[in-house]
């Protein structure tokens, strides 16, 4: 825990010697005044506002951030030392015998006291001492006690929107409400035991508790007793204890009220005007700032007391002290004054005080007099406290909207301001309130950020965000960003931010306060890098080709309500409205190169250095595509149309198209990432872009280009096919089989022979178009075509992609193939061999349509009526008239058809797969293979005999359909080996188990089952035994 300021204010008060300041320091006391600084600073409540009740554990202080600094002052809103008075007063004691001129003075006041009191007397029922503050060890620890219910004392402008809203404009989303929180400019009475004394009196003093209680009558005989001790006929010194007393009073909002509201006040104002003694006029000044501070209301008669006159009075007074107090007191009236205008708030004064006379708050008329008497105070010179009492005045006045900011935003008061904000003689403090009314003013009187900017260097602005503390950062981004907003009103703006170009530490330095930053000076710090690129495009690349910013607008952008929500929405929308100027810039350069109205070197168009090109932001769409927070805002209908127009410009040649058209295409790529880009503006894709992507193709020498081209084009494609409301639509079925014909057949034997991966790309599309009918096979039924879709069982079996085989299917299984041109292939065997490739590693997604590539190829030998008949009759093999009628020839078979022979175990190990579909699939090419190939299927099945028994147990319980097959194909195979005279090894102990297992399934109450181990029990009988 850092301890930041006032850390000896408890000392202080106490009267200890600093030497024994830590001997007894109460840890928990020190805890509970840290805790709630902070939570004073995190709410920023306003200083008219109640303290908030809670029921916490008082002797728990829990706090959460432990690298936050800490404030152990017991007094946080007083940033400057008291101004006390007595130090001008030695005999302050209630037995001091006073100067005799200083009674002189007063009894010329005498004969009015009788027109301001009342007669009577009250004796009040209980008389005790007033409350003190002990300054012990363990010091209760309370804030000064605020006005109670002063509601009307807030800044009358929009309120933040609530959670999860957006702002309307740029303008309100970057306020904070701390920008306008508020702070009290009379100092407050600070604790002491020897002050809090209650001194003697010429009456029975009352505690406050008590004071507000009394009835009217004994209130008005109690306060008659006080104006009589404040008479001309009383001591100075008596005159003394009874404002104390007063000071004490004033402490309680309600007794402040009253006090304030009644002739207890008027005659202080008459007393601060016509005493000639300063001690005194001093005290009455401090009491009646005091009273002002902690009234929640004052009534409008007070404003045709004289109490300007008399402030104004004092203000012009020598005596240093007097000038303070008067200022701090015309402060806090000030501001009241400036709360009363807003209508909203007469009415809950209306609600909260139905006893009180509301008339018009338009009774309160300031003085423009008094507006430039409280400007003159910030005049280089001048005291330092009374100026840091204006300071604040002008401050809190300043949070109240235009109305009352525009009366201080003469160019006098602005150029004082902007020296003490400059001065490095000041305190930190006092600067920081001077940059705080800078920002105020700035935002409600825009027509004064010249003033500022003439004053204070917009340059010097920019750098206090790096090397300033918290507080100045926030004030130099609120002056920085009503500047950007407002840069209409400023004529050098252009000027101002291309000085900043030469700070190398700005970006960085703006970036670190992104990712690093408060909440609020992140918040902030983003919209002026918007607005900053708003104003200046030349910025754009600097701060959105940065890997660090998008990341950390990413982060940000998952925040979901509060205020840096709401200052990344705005940062977003307003980023990406400055795309289609971007666009329409770029366009515009391309366009007058092409037609030679911009002249350069070739690289000048690429080139950052060139002064008028704007091609160098293009690269930024692309980054901003590639953050999550911008994807989605970026590309909209307009901006596609805009691309689309920008890959038309492509079409003819330029100097720098190869840079341009690679940024270019990455952009829509990106764009495309999106599906629902794609669905909305799908028209838009095949009407223009598509058309433009192929003639781009053509010709192109970058490979990488070419792929772009080819993927964009793909991928557009395959997100309309997967959207059954479109392609059920006519129009754009009609609309895509053009598109193929016209733009992607053409080209594909040329995407077929490119380098990689553009072929996998072209044969995935393919057989994309092919499956929705935008492509016939008849339409690529060329040799050298087919034998392109082929090629990939040449290379390695592990870069094969199912569009391949998928592709190879569907030509092979088309009635337009030539069965010549696939027996000229030579490709039976390697598709046995990917067959057992996908097996073995178990690449599933494979099996199916490699199984019904193979499937197709048998087919070719057996007439694909025959295959129905016979996948769903494998007793048909059995049937000679069957067999008879499938005529063989050179010109229906594939000539190579019979090594798949060597794939039979193979075939079996698959019907035994869980699948089912594939067992289906590999069970019928089991069948349909000893039909197309009878002599090499039957020496596969049977030397594989040991496997068929194995699948035969897998399938005795699940699926009778596959176990048939196999019967009647090992039946089959049994006739061929006999028939044929075949010499073969024939596993024994494997015979034995399949003759166990056809006992079996002889007795199968499955009648089709049942039959054909009957069959094959018969075939099996008539092997003969060897060994």
């Amino acid at each position: 825990m850092t301890p930041v300021k006032n850390v000896q204010s408890v000392k202080k008060n106490c009267g200890k010697p600093k030497a024994e300041g830590f001997k007894g320091v109460n840890i928990l006391r020190m805890s509970r005044i840290a805790k709630l600084n902070l939570q004073r600073e995190r709410d920023k409540e306003n200083y008219r506002r109640p303290p908030t009740e809670t029921t916490e554990n008082e002797t728990e202080v829990n706090i959460d951030n432990n690298d936050m600094e800490l404030d152990f002052g017991e007094n946080p809103e007083a940033d400057a030392p008291d101004d006390t008075y007595g130090s001008d007063n030695p005999g302050s004691a209630g037995n001091e015998k006073p100067q005799s001129t200083d009674a002189n003075e007063e009894n010329c006041m005498a004969n009015q006291v009788d027109m301001l009191t009342d007669e009577g007397s009250v004796k009040p029922d209980i008389m005790v001492k007033t409350e003190q503050n002990s300054c012990s060890d363990n010091l209760d620890v309370e804030a000064t006690p605020p006005s109670s219910t002063r509601k009307a004392q807030r800044a009358k402008v929009t309120p933040c929107p609530g959670t999860g809203s957006e702002p309307s404009n740029i303008f309100e989303a970057f306020w904070h409400p701390t920008d306008l929180a508020v702070k009290p400019v009379m100092p407050s009475r600070k604790a002491d035991k020897a002050v809090d004394m209650v001194p003697t009196l010429p009456f029975e003093a009352l505690t406050a508790s008590d004071y507000i209680k009394l009835p009217l009558e004994q209130m008005n005989a109690f306060n008659s007793q006080i104006l009589q001790s404040l008479s001309g006929t009383y001591q100075v010194s008596e005159k003394q204890n009874t404002i104390r007393y007063l000071e004490m009073l004033s402490m309680n909002s309600d007794a402040a009220n009253k006090i304030t509201n009644g002739p207890i006040m008027l005659l202080l104002i008459k007393m601060l005007r016509l005493s000639k003694t300063s001690v005194l006029r001093v005290q009455i000044a401090s009491l009646m700032g005091l009273l002002i501070r902690y009234s929640t209301a004052l009534d409008v008669e007070l404003a045709s007391s004289g109490i300007f006159n008399a402030l104004s009075d004092g203000l012009r007074d020598k005596h240093d002290k007097l000038r303070r107090f008067c200022m701090a007191t015309l402060g806090e009236l000030l501001f009241y004054i400036s709360t009363q205008s807003d209508q909203d708030t007469k009415e809950i004064n209306t609600q909260e005080y139905p006893l009180k006379d509301n008339r018009s708050a338009t009774s309160w008329q300031v003085p423009s007099a008094v507006i430039a008497l409280v400007s003159s105070i910030l005049r280089k010179g001048e005291d330092d406290l009374a100026q840091l009492y204006a300071l604040r005045t002008v401050d809190n006045i300043c949070s109240q909207g235009t109305e009352w900011t525009s009366r201080f935003a003469s160019q006098d008061a602005i150029g004082h301001l902007c020296y003490i904000y400059k001065a490095t003689g000041k305190q930190e403090s006092t600067r920081l309130i001077a940059g705080s009314c800078l920002a105020r003013l700035s935002r409600f009187s825009p027509s004064c950020i010249h003033l500022i900017l003439e004053k204070i260097s917009f340059k010097d602005i920019a750098c206090t965000l790096i090397k300033g503390n918290t507080r100045e950062q926030q004030i130099s981004l609120n002056i920085l960003n009503s500047a950007l907003v407002n840069s209409h009103t400023v004529t050098s703006m252009n000027r101002y931010i291309l000085s900043l170009s030469d700070d190398k530490q700005l970006v960085p330095g703006l970036i670190s306060l992104i990712e690093q930053g408060t909440d609020v000076l992140r918040g902030k710090t983003l919209l002026f890098v918007a607005l900053l690129c708003k104003n200046s495009r030349r910025w754009l690349p600097h701060f959105f080709c940065n890997a660090k910013l998008i990341s950390a607008v990413d982060r940000l952008g998952k925040e979901k309500e509060g205020f840096i929500h709401q200052c990344t929405e705005a940062f977003v929308q307003l980023v990406a409205s400055l795309v289609p100027g971007i666009l329409d810039t770029v366009s515009s350069d391309i366009q007058q190169v092409m037609v030679g109205k911009r002249h350069g070197p070739v690289t000048a168009l690429a080139g950052r250095a060139h002064p008028k090109s704007t091609i160098h932001l293009f690269p930024v769409i692309l980054h901003l595509l590639g953050s999550a927070s911008f994807k989605h805002r970026v590309v909209t209908g307009h901006v596609l149309l805009q691309l689309a127009n920008l890959i038309k410009i492509l079409e003819a040649p330029f100097q720098a198209r190869d840079d341009f058209q690679m940024t270019l295409l990455r952009v829509l790529e990106a764009a495309t990432e999106e599906p629902s880009v794609i669905l909305n503006e799908h028209t838009v894709f095949m009407s223009r872009i598509i058309p433009s992507l192929s003639v781009l193709y053509k010709g192109n020498k970058d490979g990488d280009a070419r792929f772009l081209c080819l993927k964009i084009l793909a991928d557009v494609m395959i997100v309309i096919f997967s959207d059954s409301s479109l392609t059920s639509d006519e129009q754009t079925i009609t609309d895509l089989k053009s598109i193929s014909q016209r733009h992607f057949l053409p080209l594909y034997p040329s995407f077929a022979e490119d380098e990689d991966p553009i072929p996998i790309y072209a044969q995935k599309l393919l057989v994309m178009l092919m499956e929705h009918g935008c492509v016939k096979v008849s339409d690529i039924l060329h040799k050298a075509t087919v034998s392109q879709c082929f090629e990939f069982l040449l290379g390695d079996l592990s870069n094969a992609n199912v569009s391949n085989v998928k592709l190879c299917f569907a030509l092979v299984s088309a009635p337009e193939m030539d069965t010549y041109i696939l027996s000229q292939l030579q490709v039976v065997r390697r598709i046995g061999n990917l067959l057992e490739f996908v097996a073995a590693k178990d690449m599933d997604d494979f099996l199916e349509p490699t199984l019904e590539l193979c499937r197709a190829f048998i087919i070719r030998g057996t007439g694909s009526n025959r295959s129905v008949a016979l996948s769903k009759n494998p007793a048909l093999l059995l049937d000679s008239a069957f067999s008879m009628s499938i005529a063989v020839d050179q010109q229906t078979c594939v000539m190579d058809i019979c090594d798949f022979g060597g794939n039979m175990g193979i075939f079996l190990e698959l019907v035994g797969n869980s699948d089912p579909q594939i067992s289906d699939l590999a069970s019928d090419c089991v069948v349909l293979l000893l039909k197309a190939a009878p002599r090499e299927a039957t020496v596969g099945l049977l030397t594989s005999l040991p496997k068929l028994s194995t699948v035969m147990d897998l399938l005795k319980h699940d699926s009778h359909r596959c176990l048939i097959r196999l019967l009647y194909g090992l039946a089959f195979s049994c006739r061929q080996y006999l028939a044929q005279g075949m010499i073969l090894s024939i596993s024994v102990p494997a015979l034995m188990r399949v003759e166990a297992l056809v006992s079996v399934f002889k007795g199968s109450n499955d009648s089709l089952l049942a039959d054909a181990a009957s069959y094959l029990s018969a075939e099996l009988q008539r092997l003969p035994r060897c060994g």
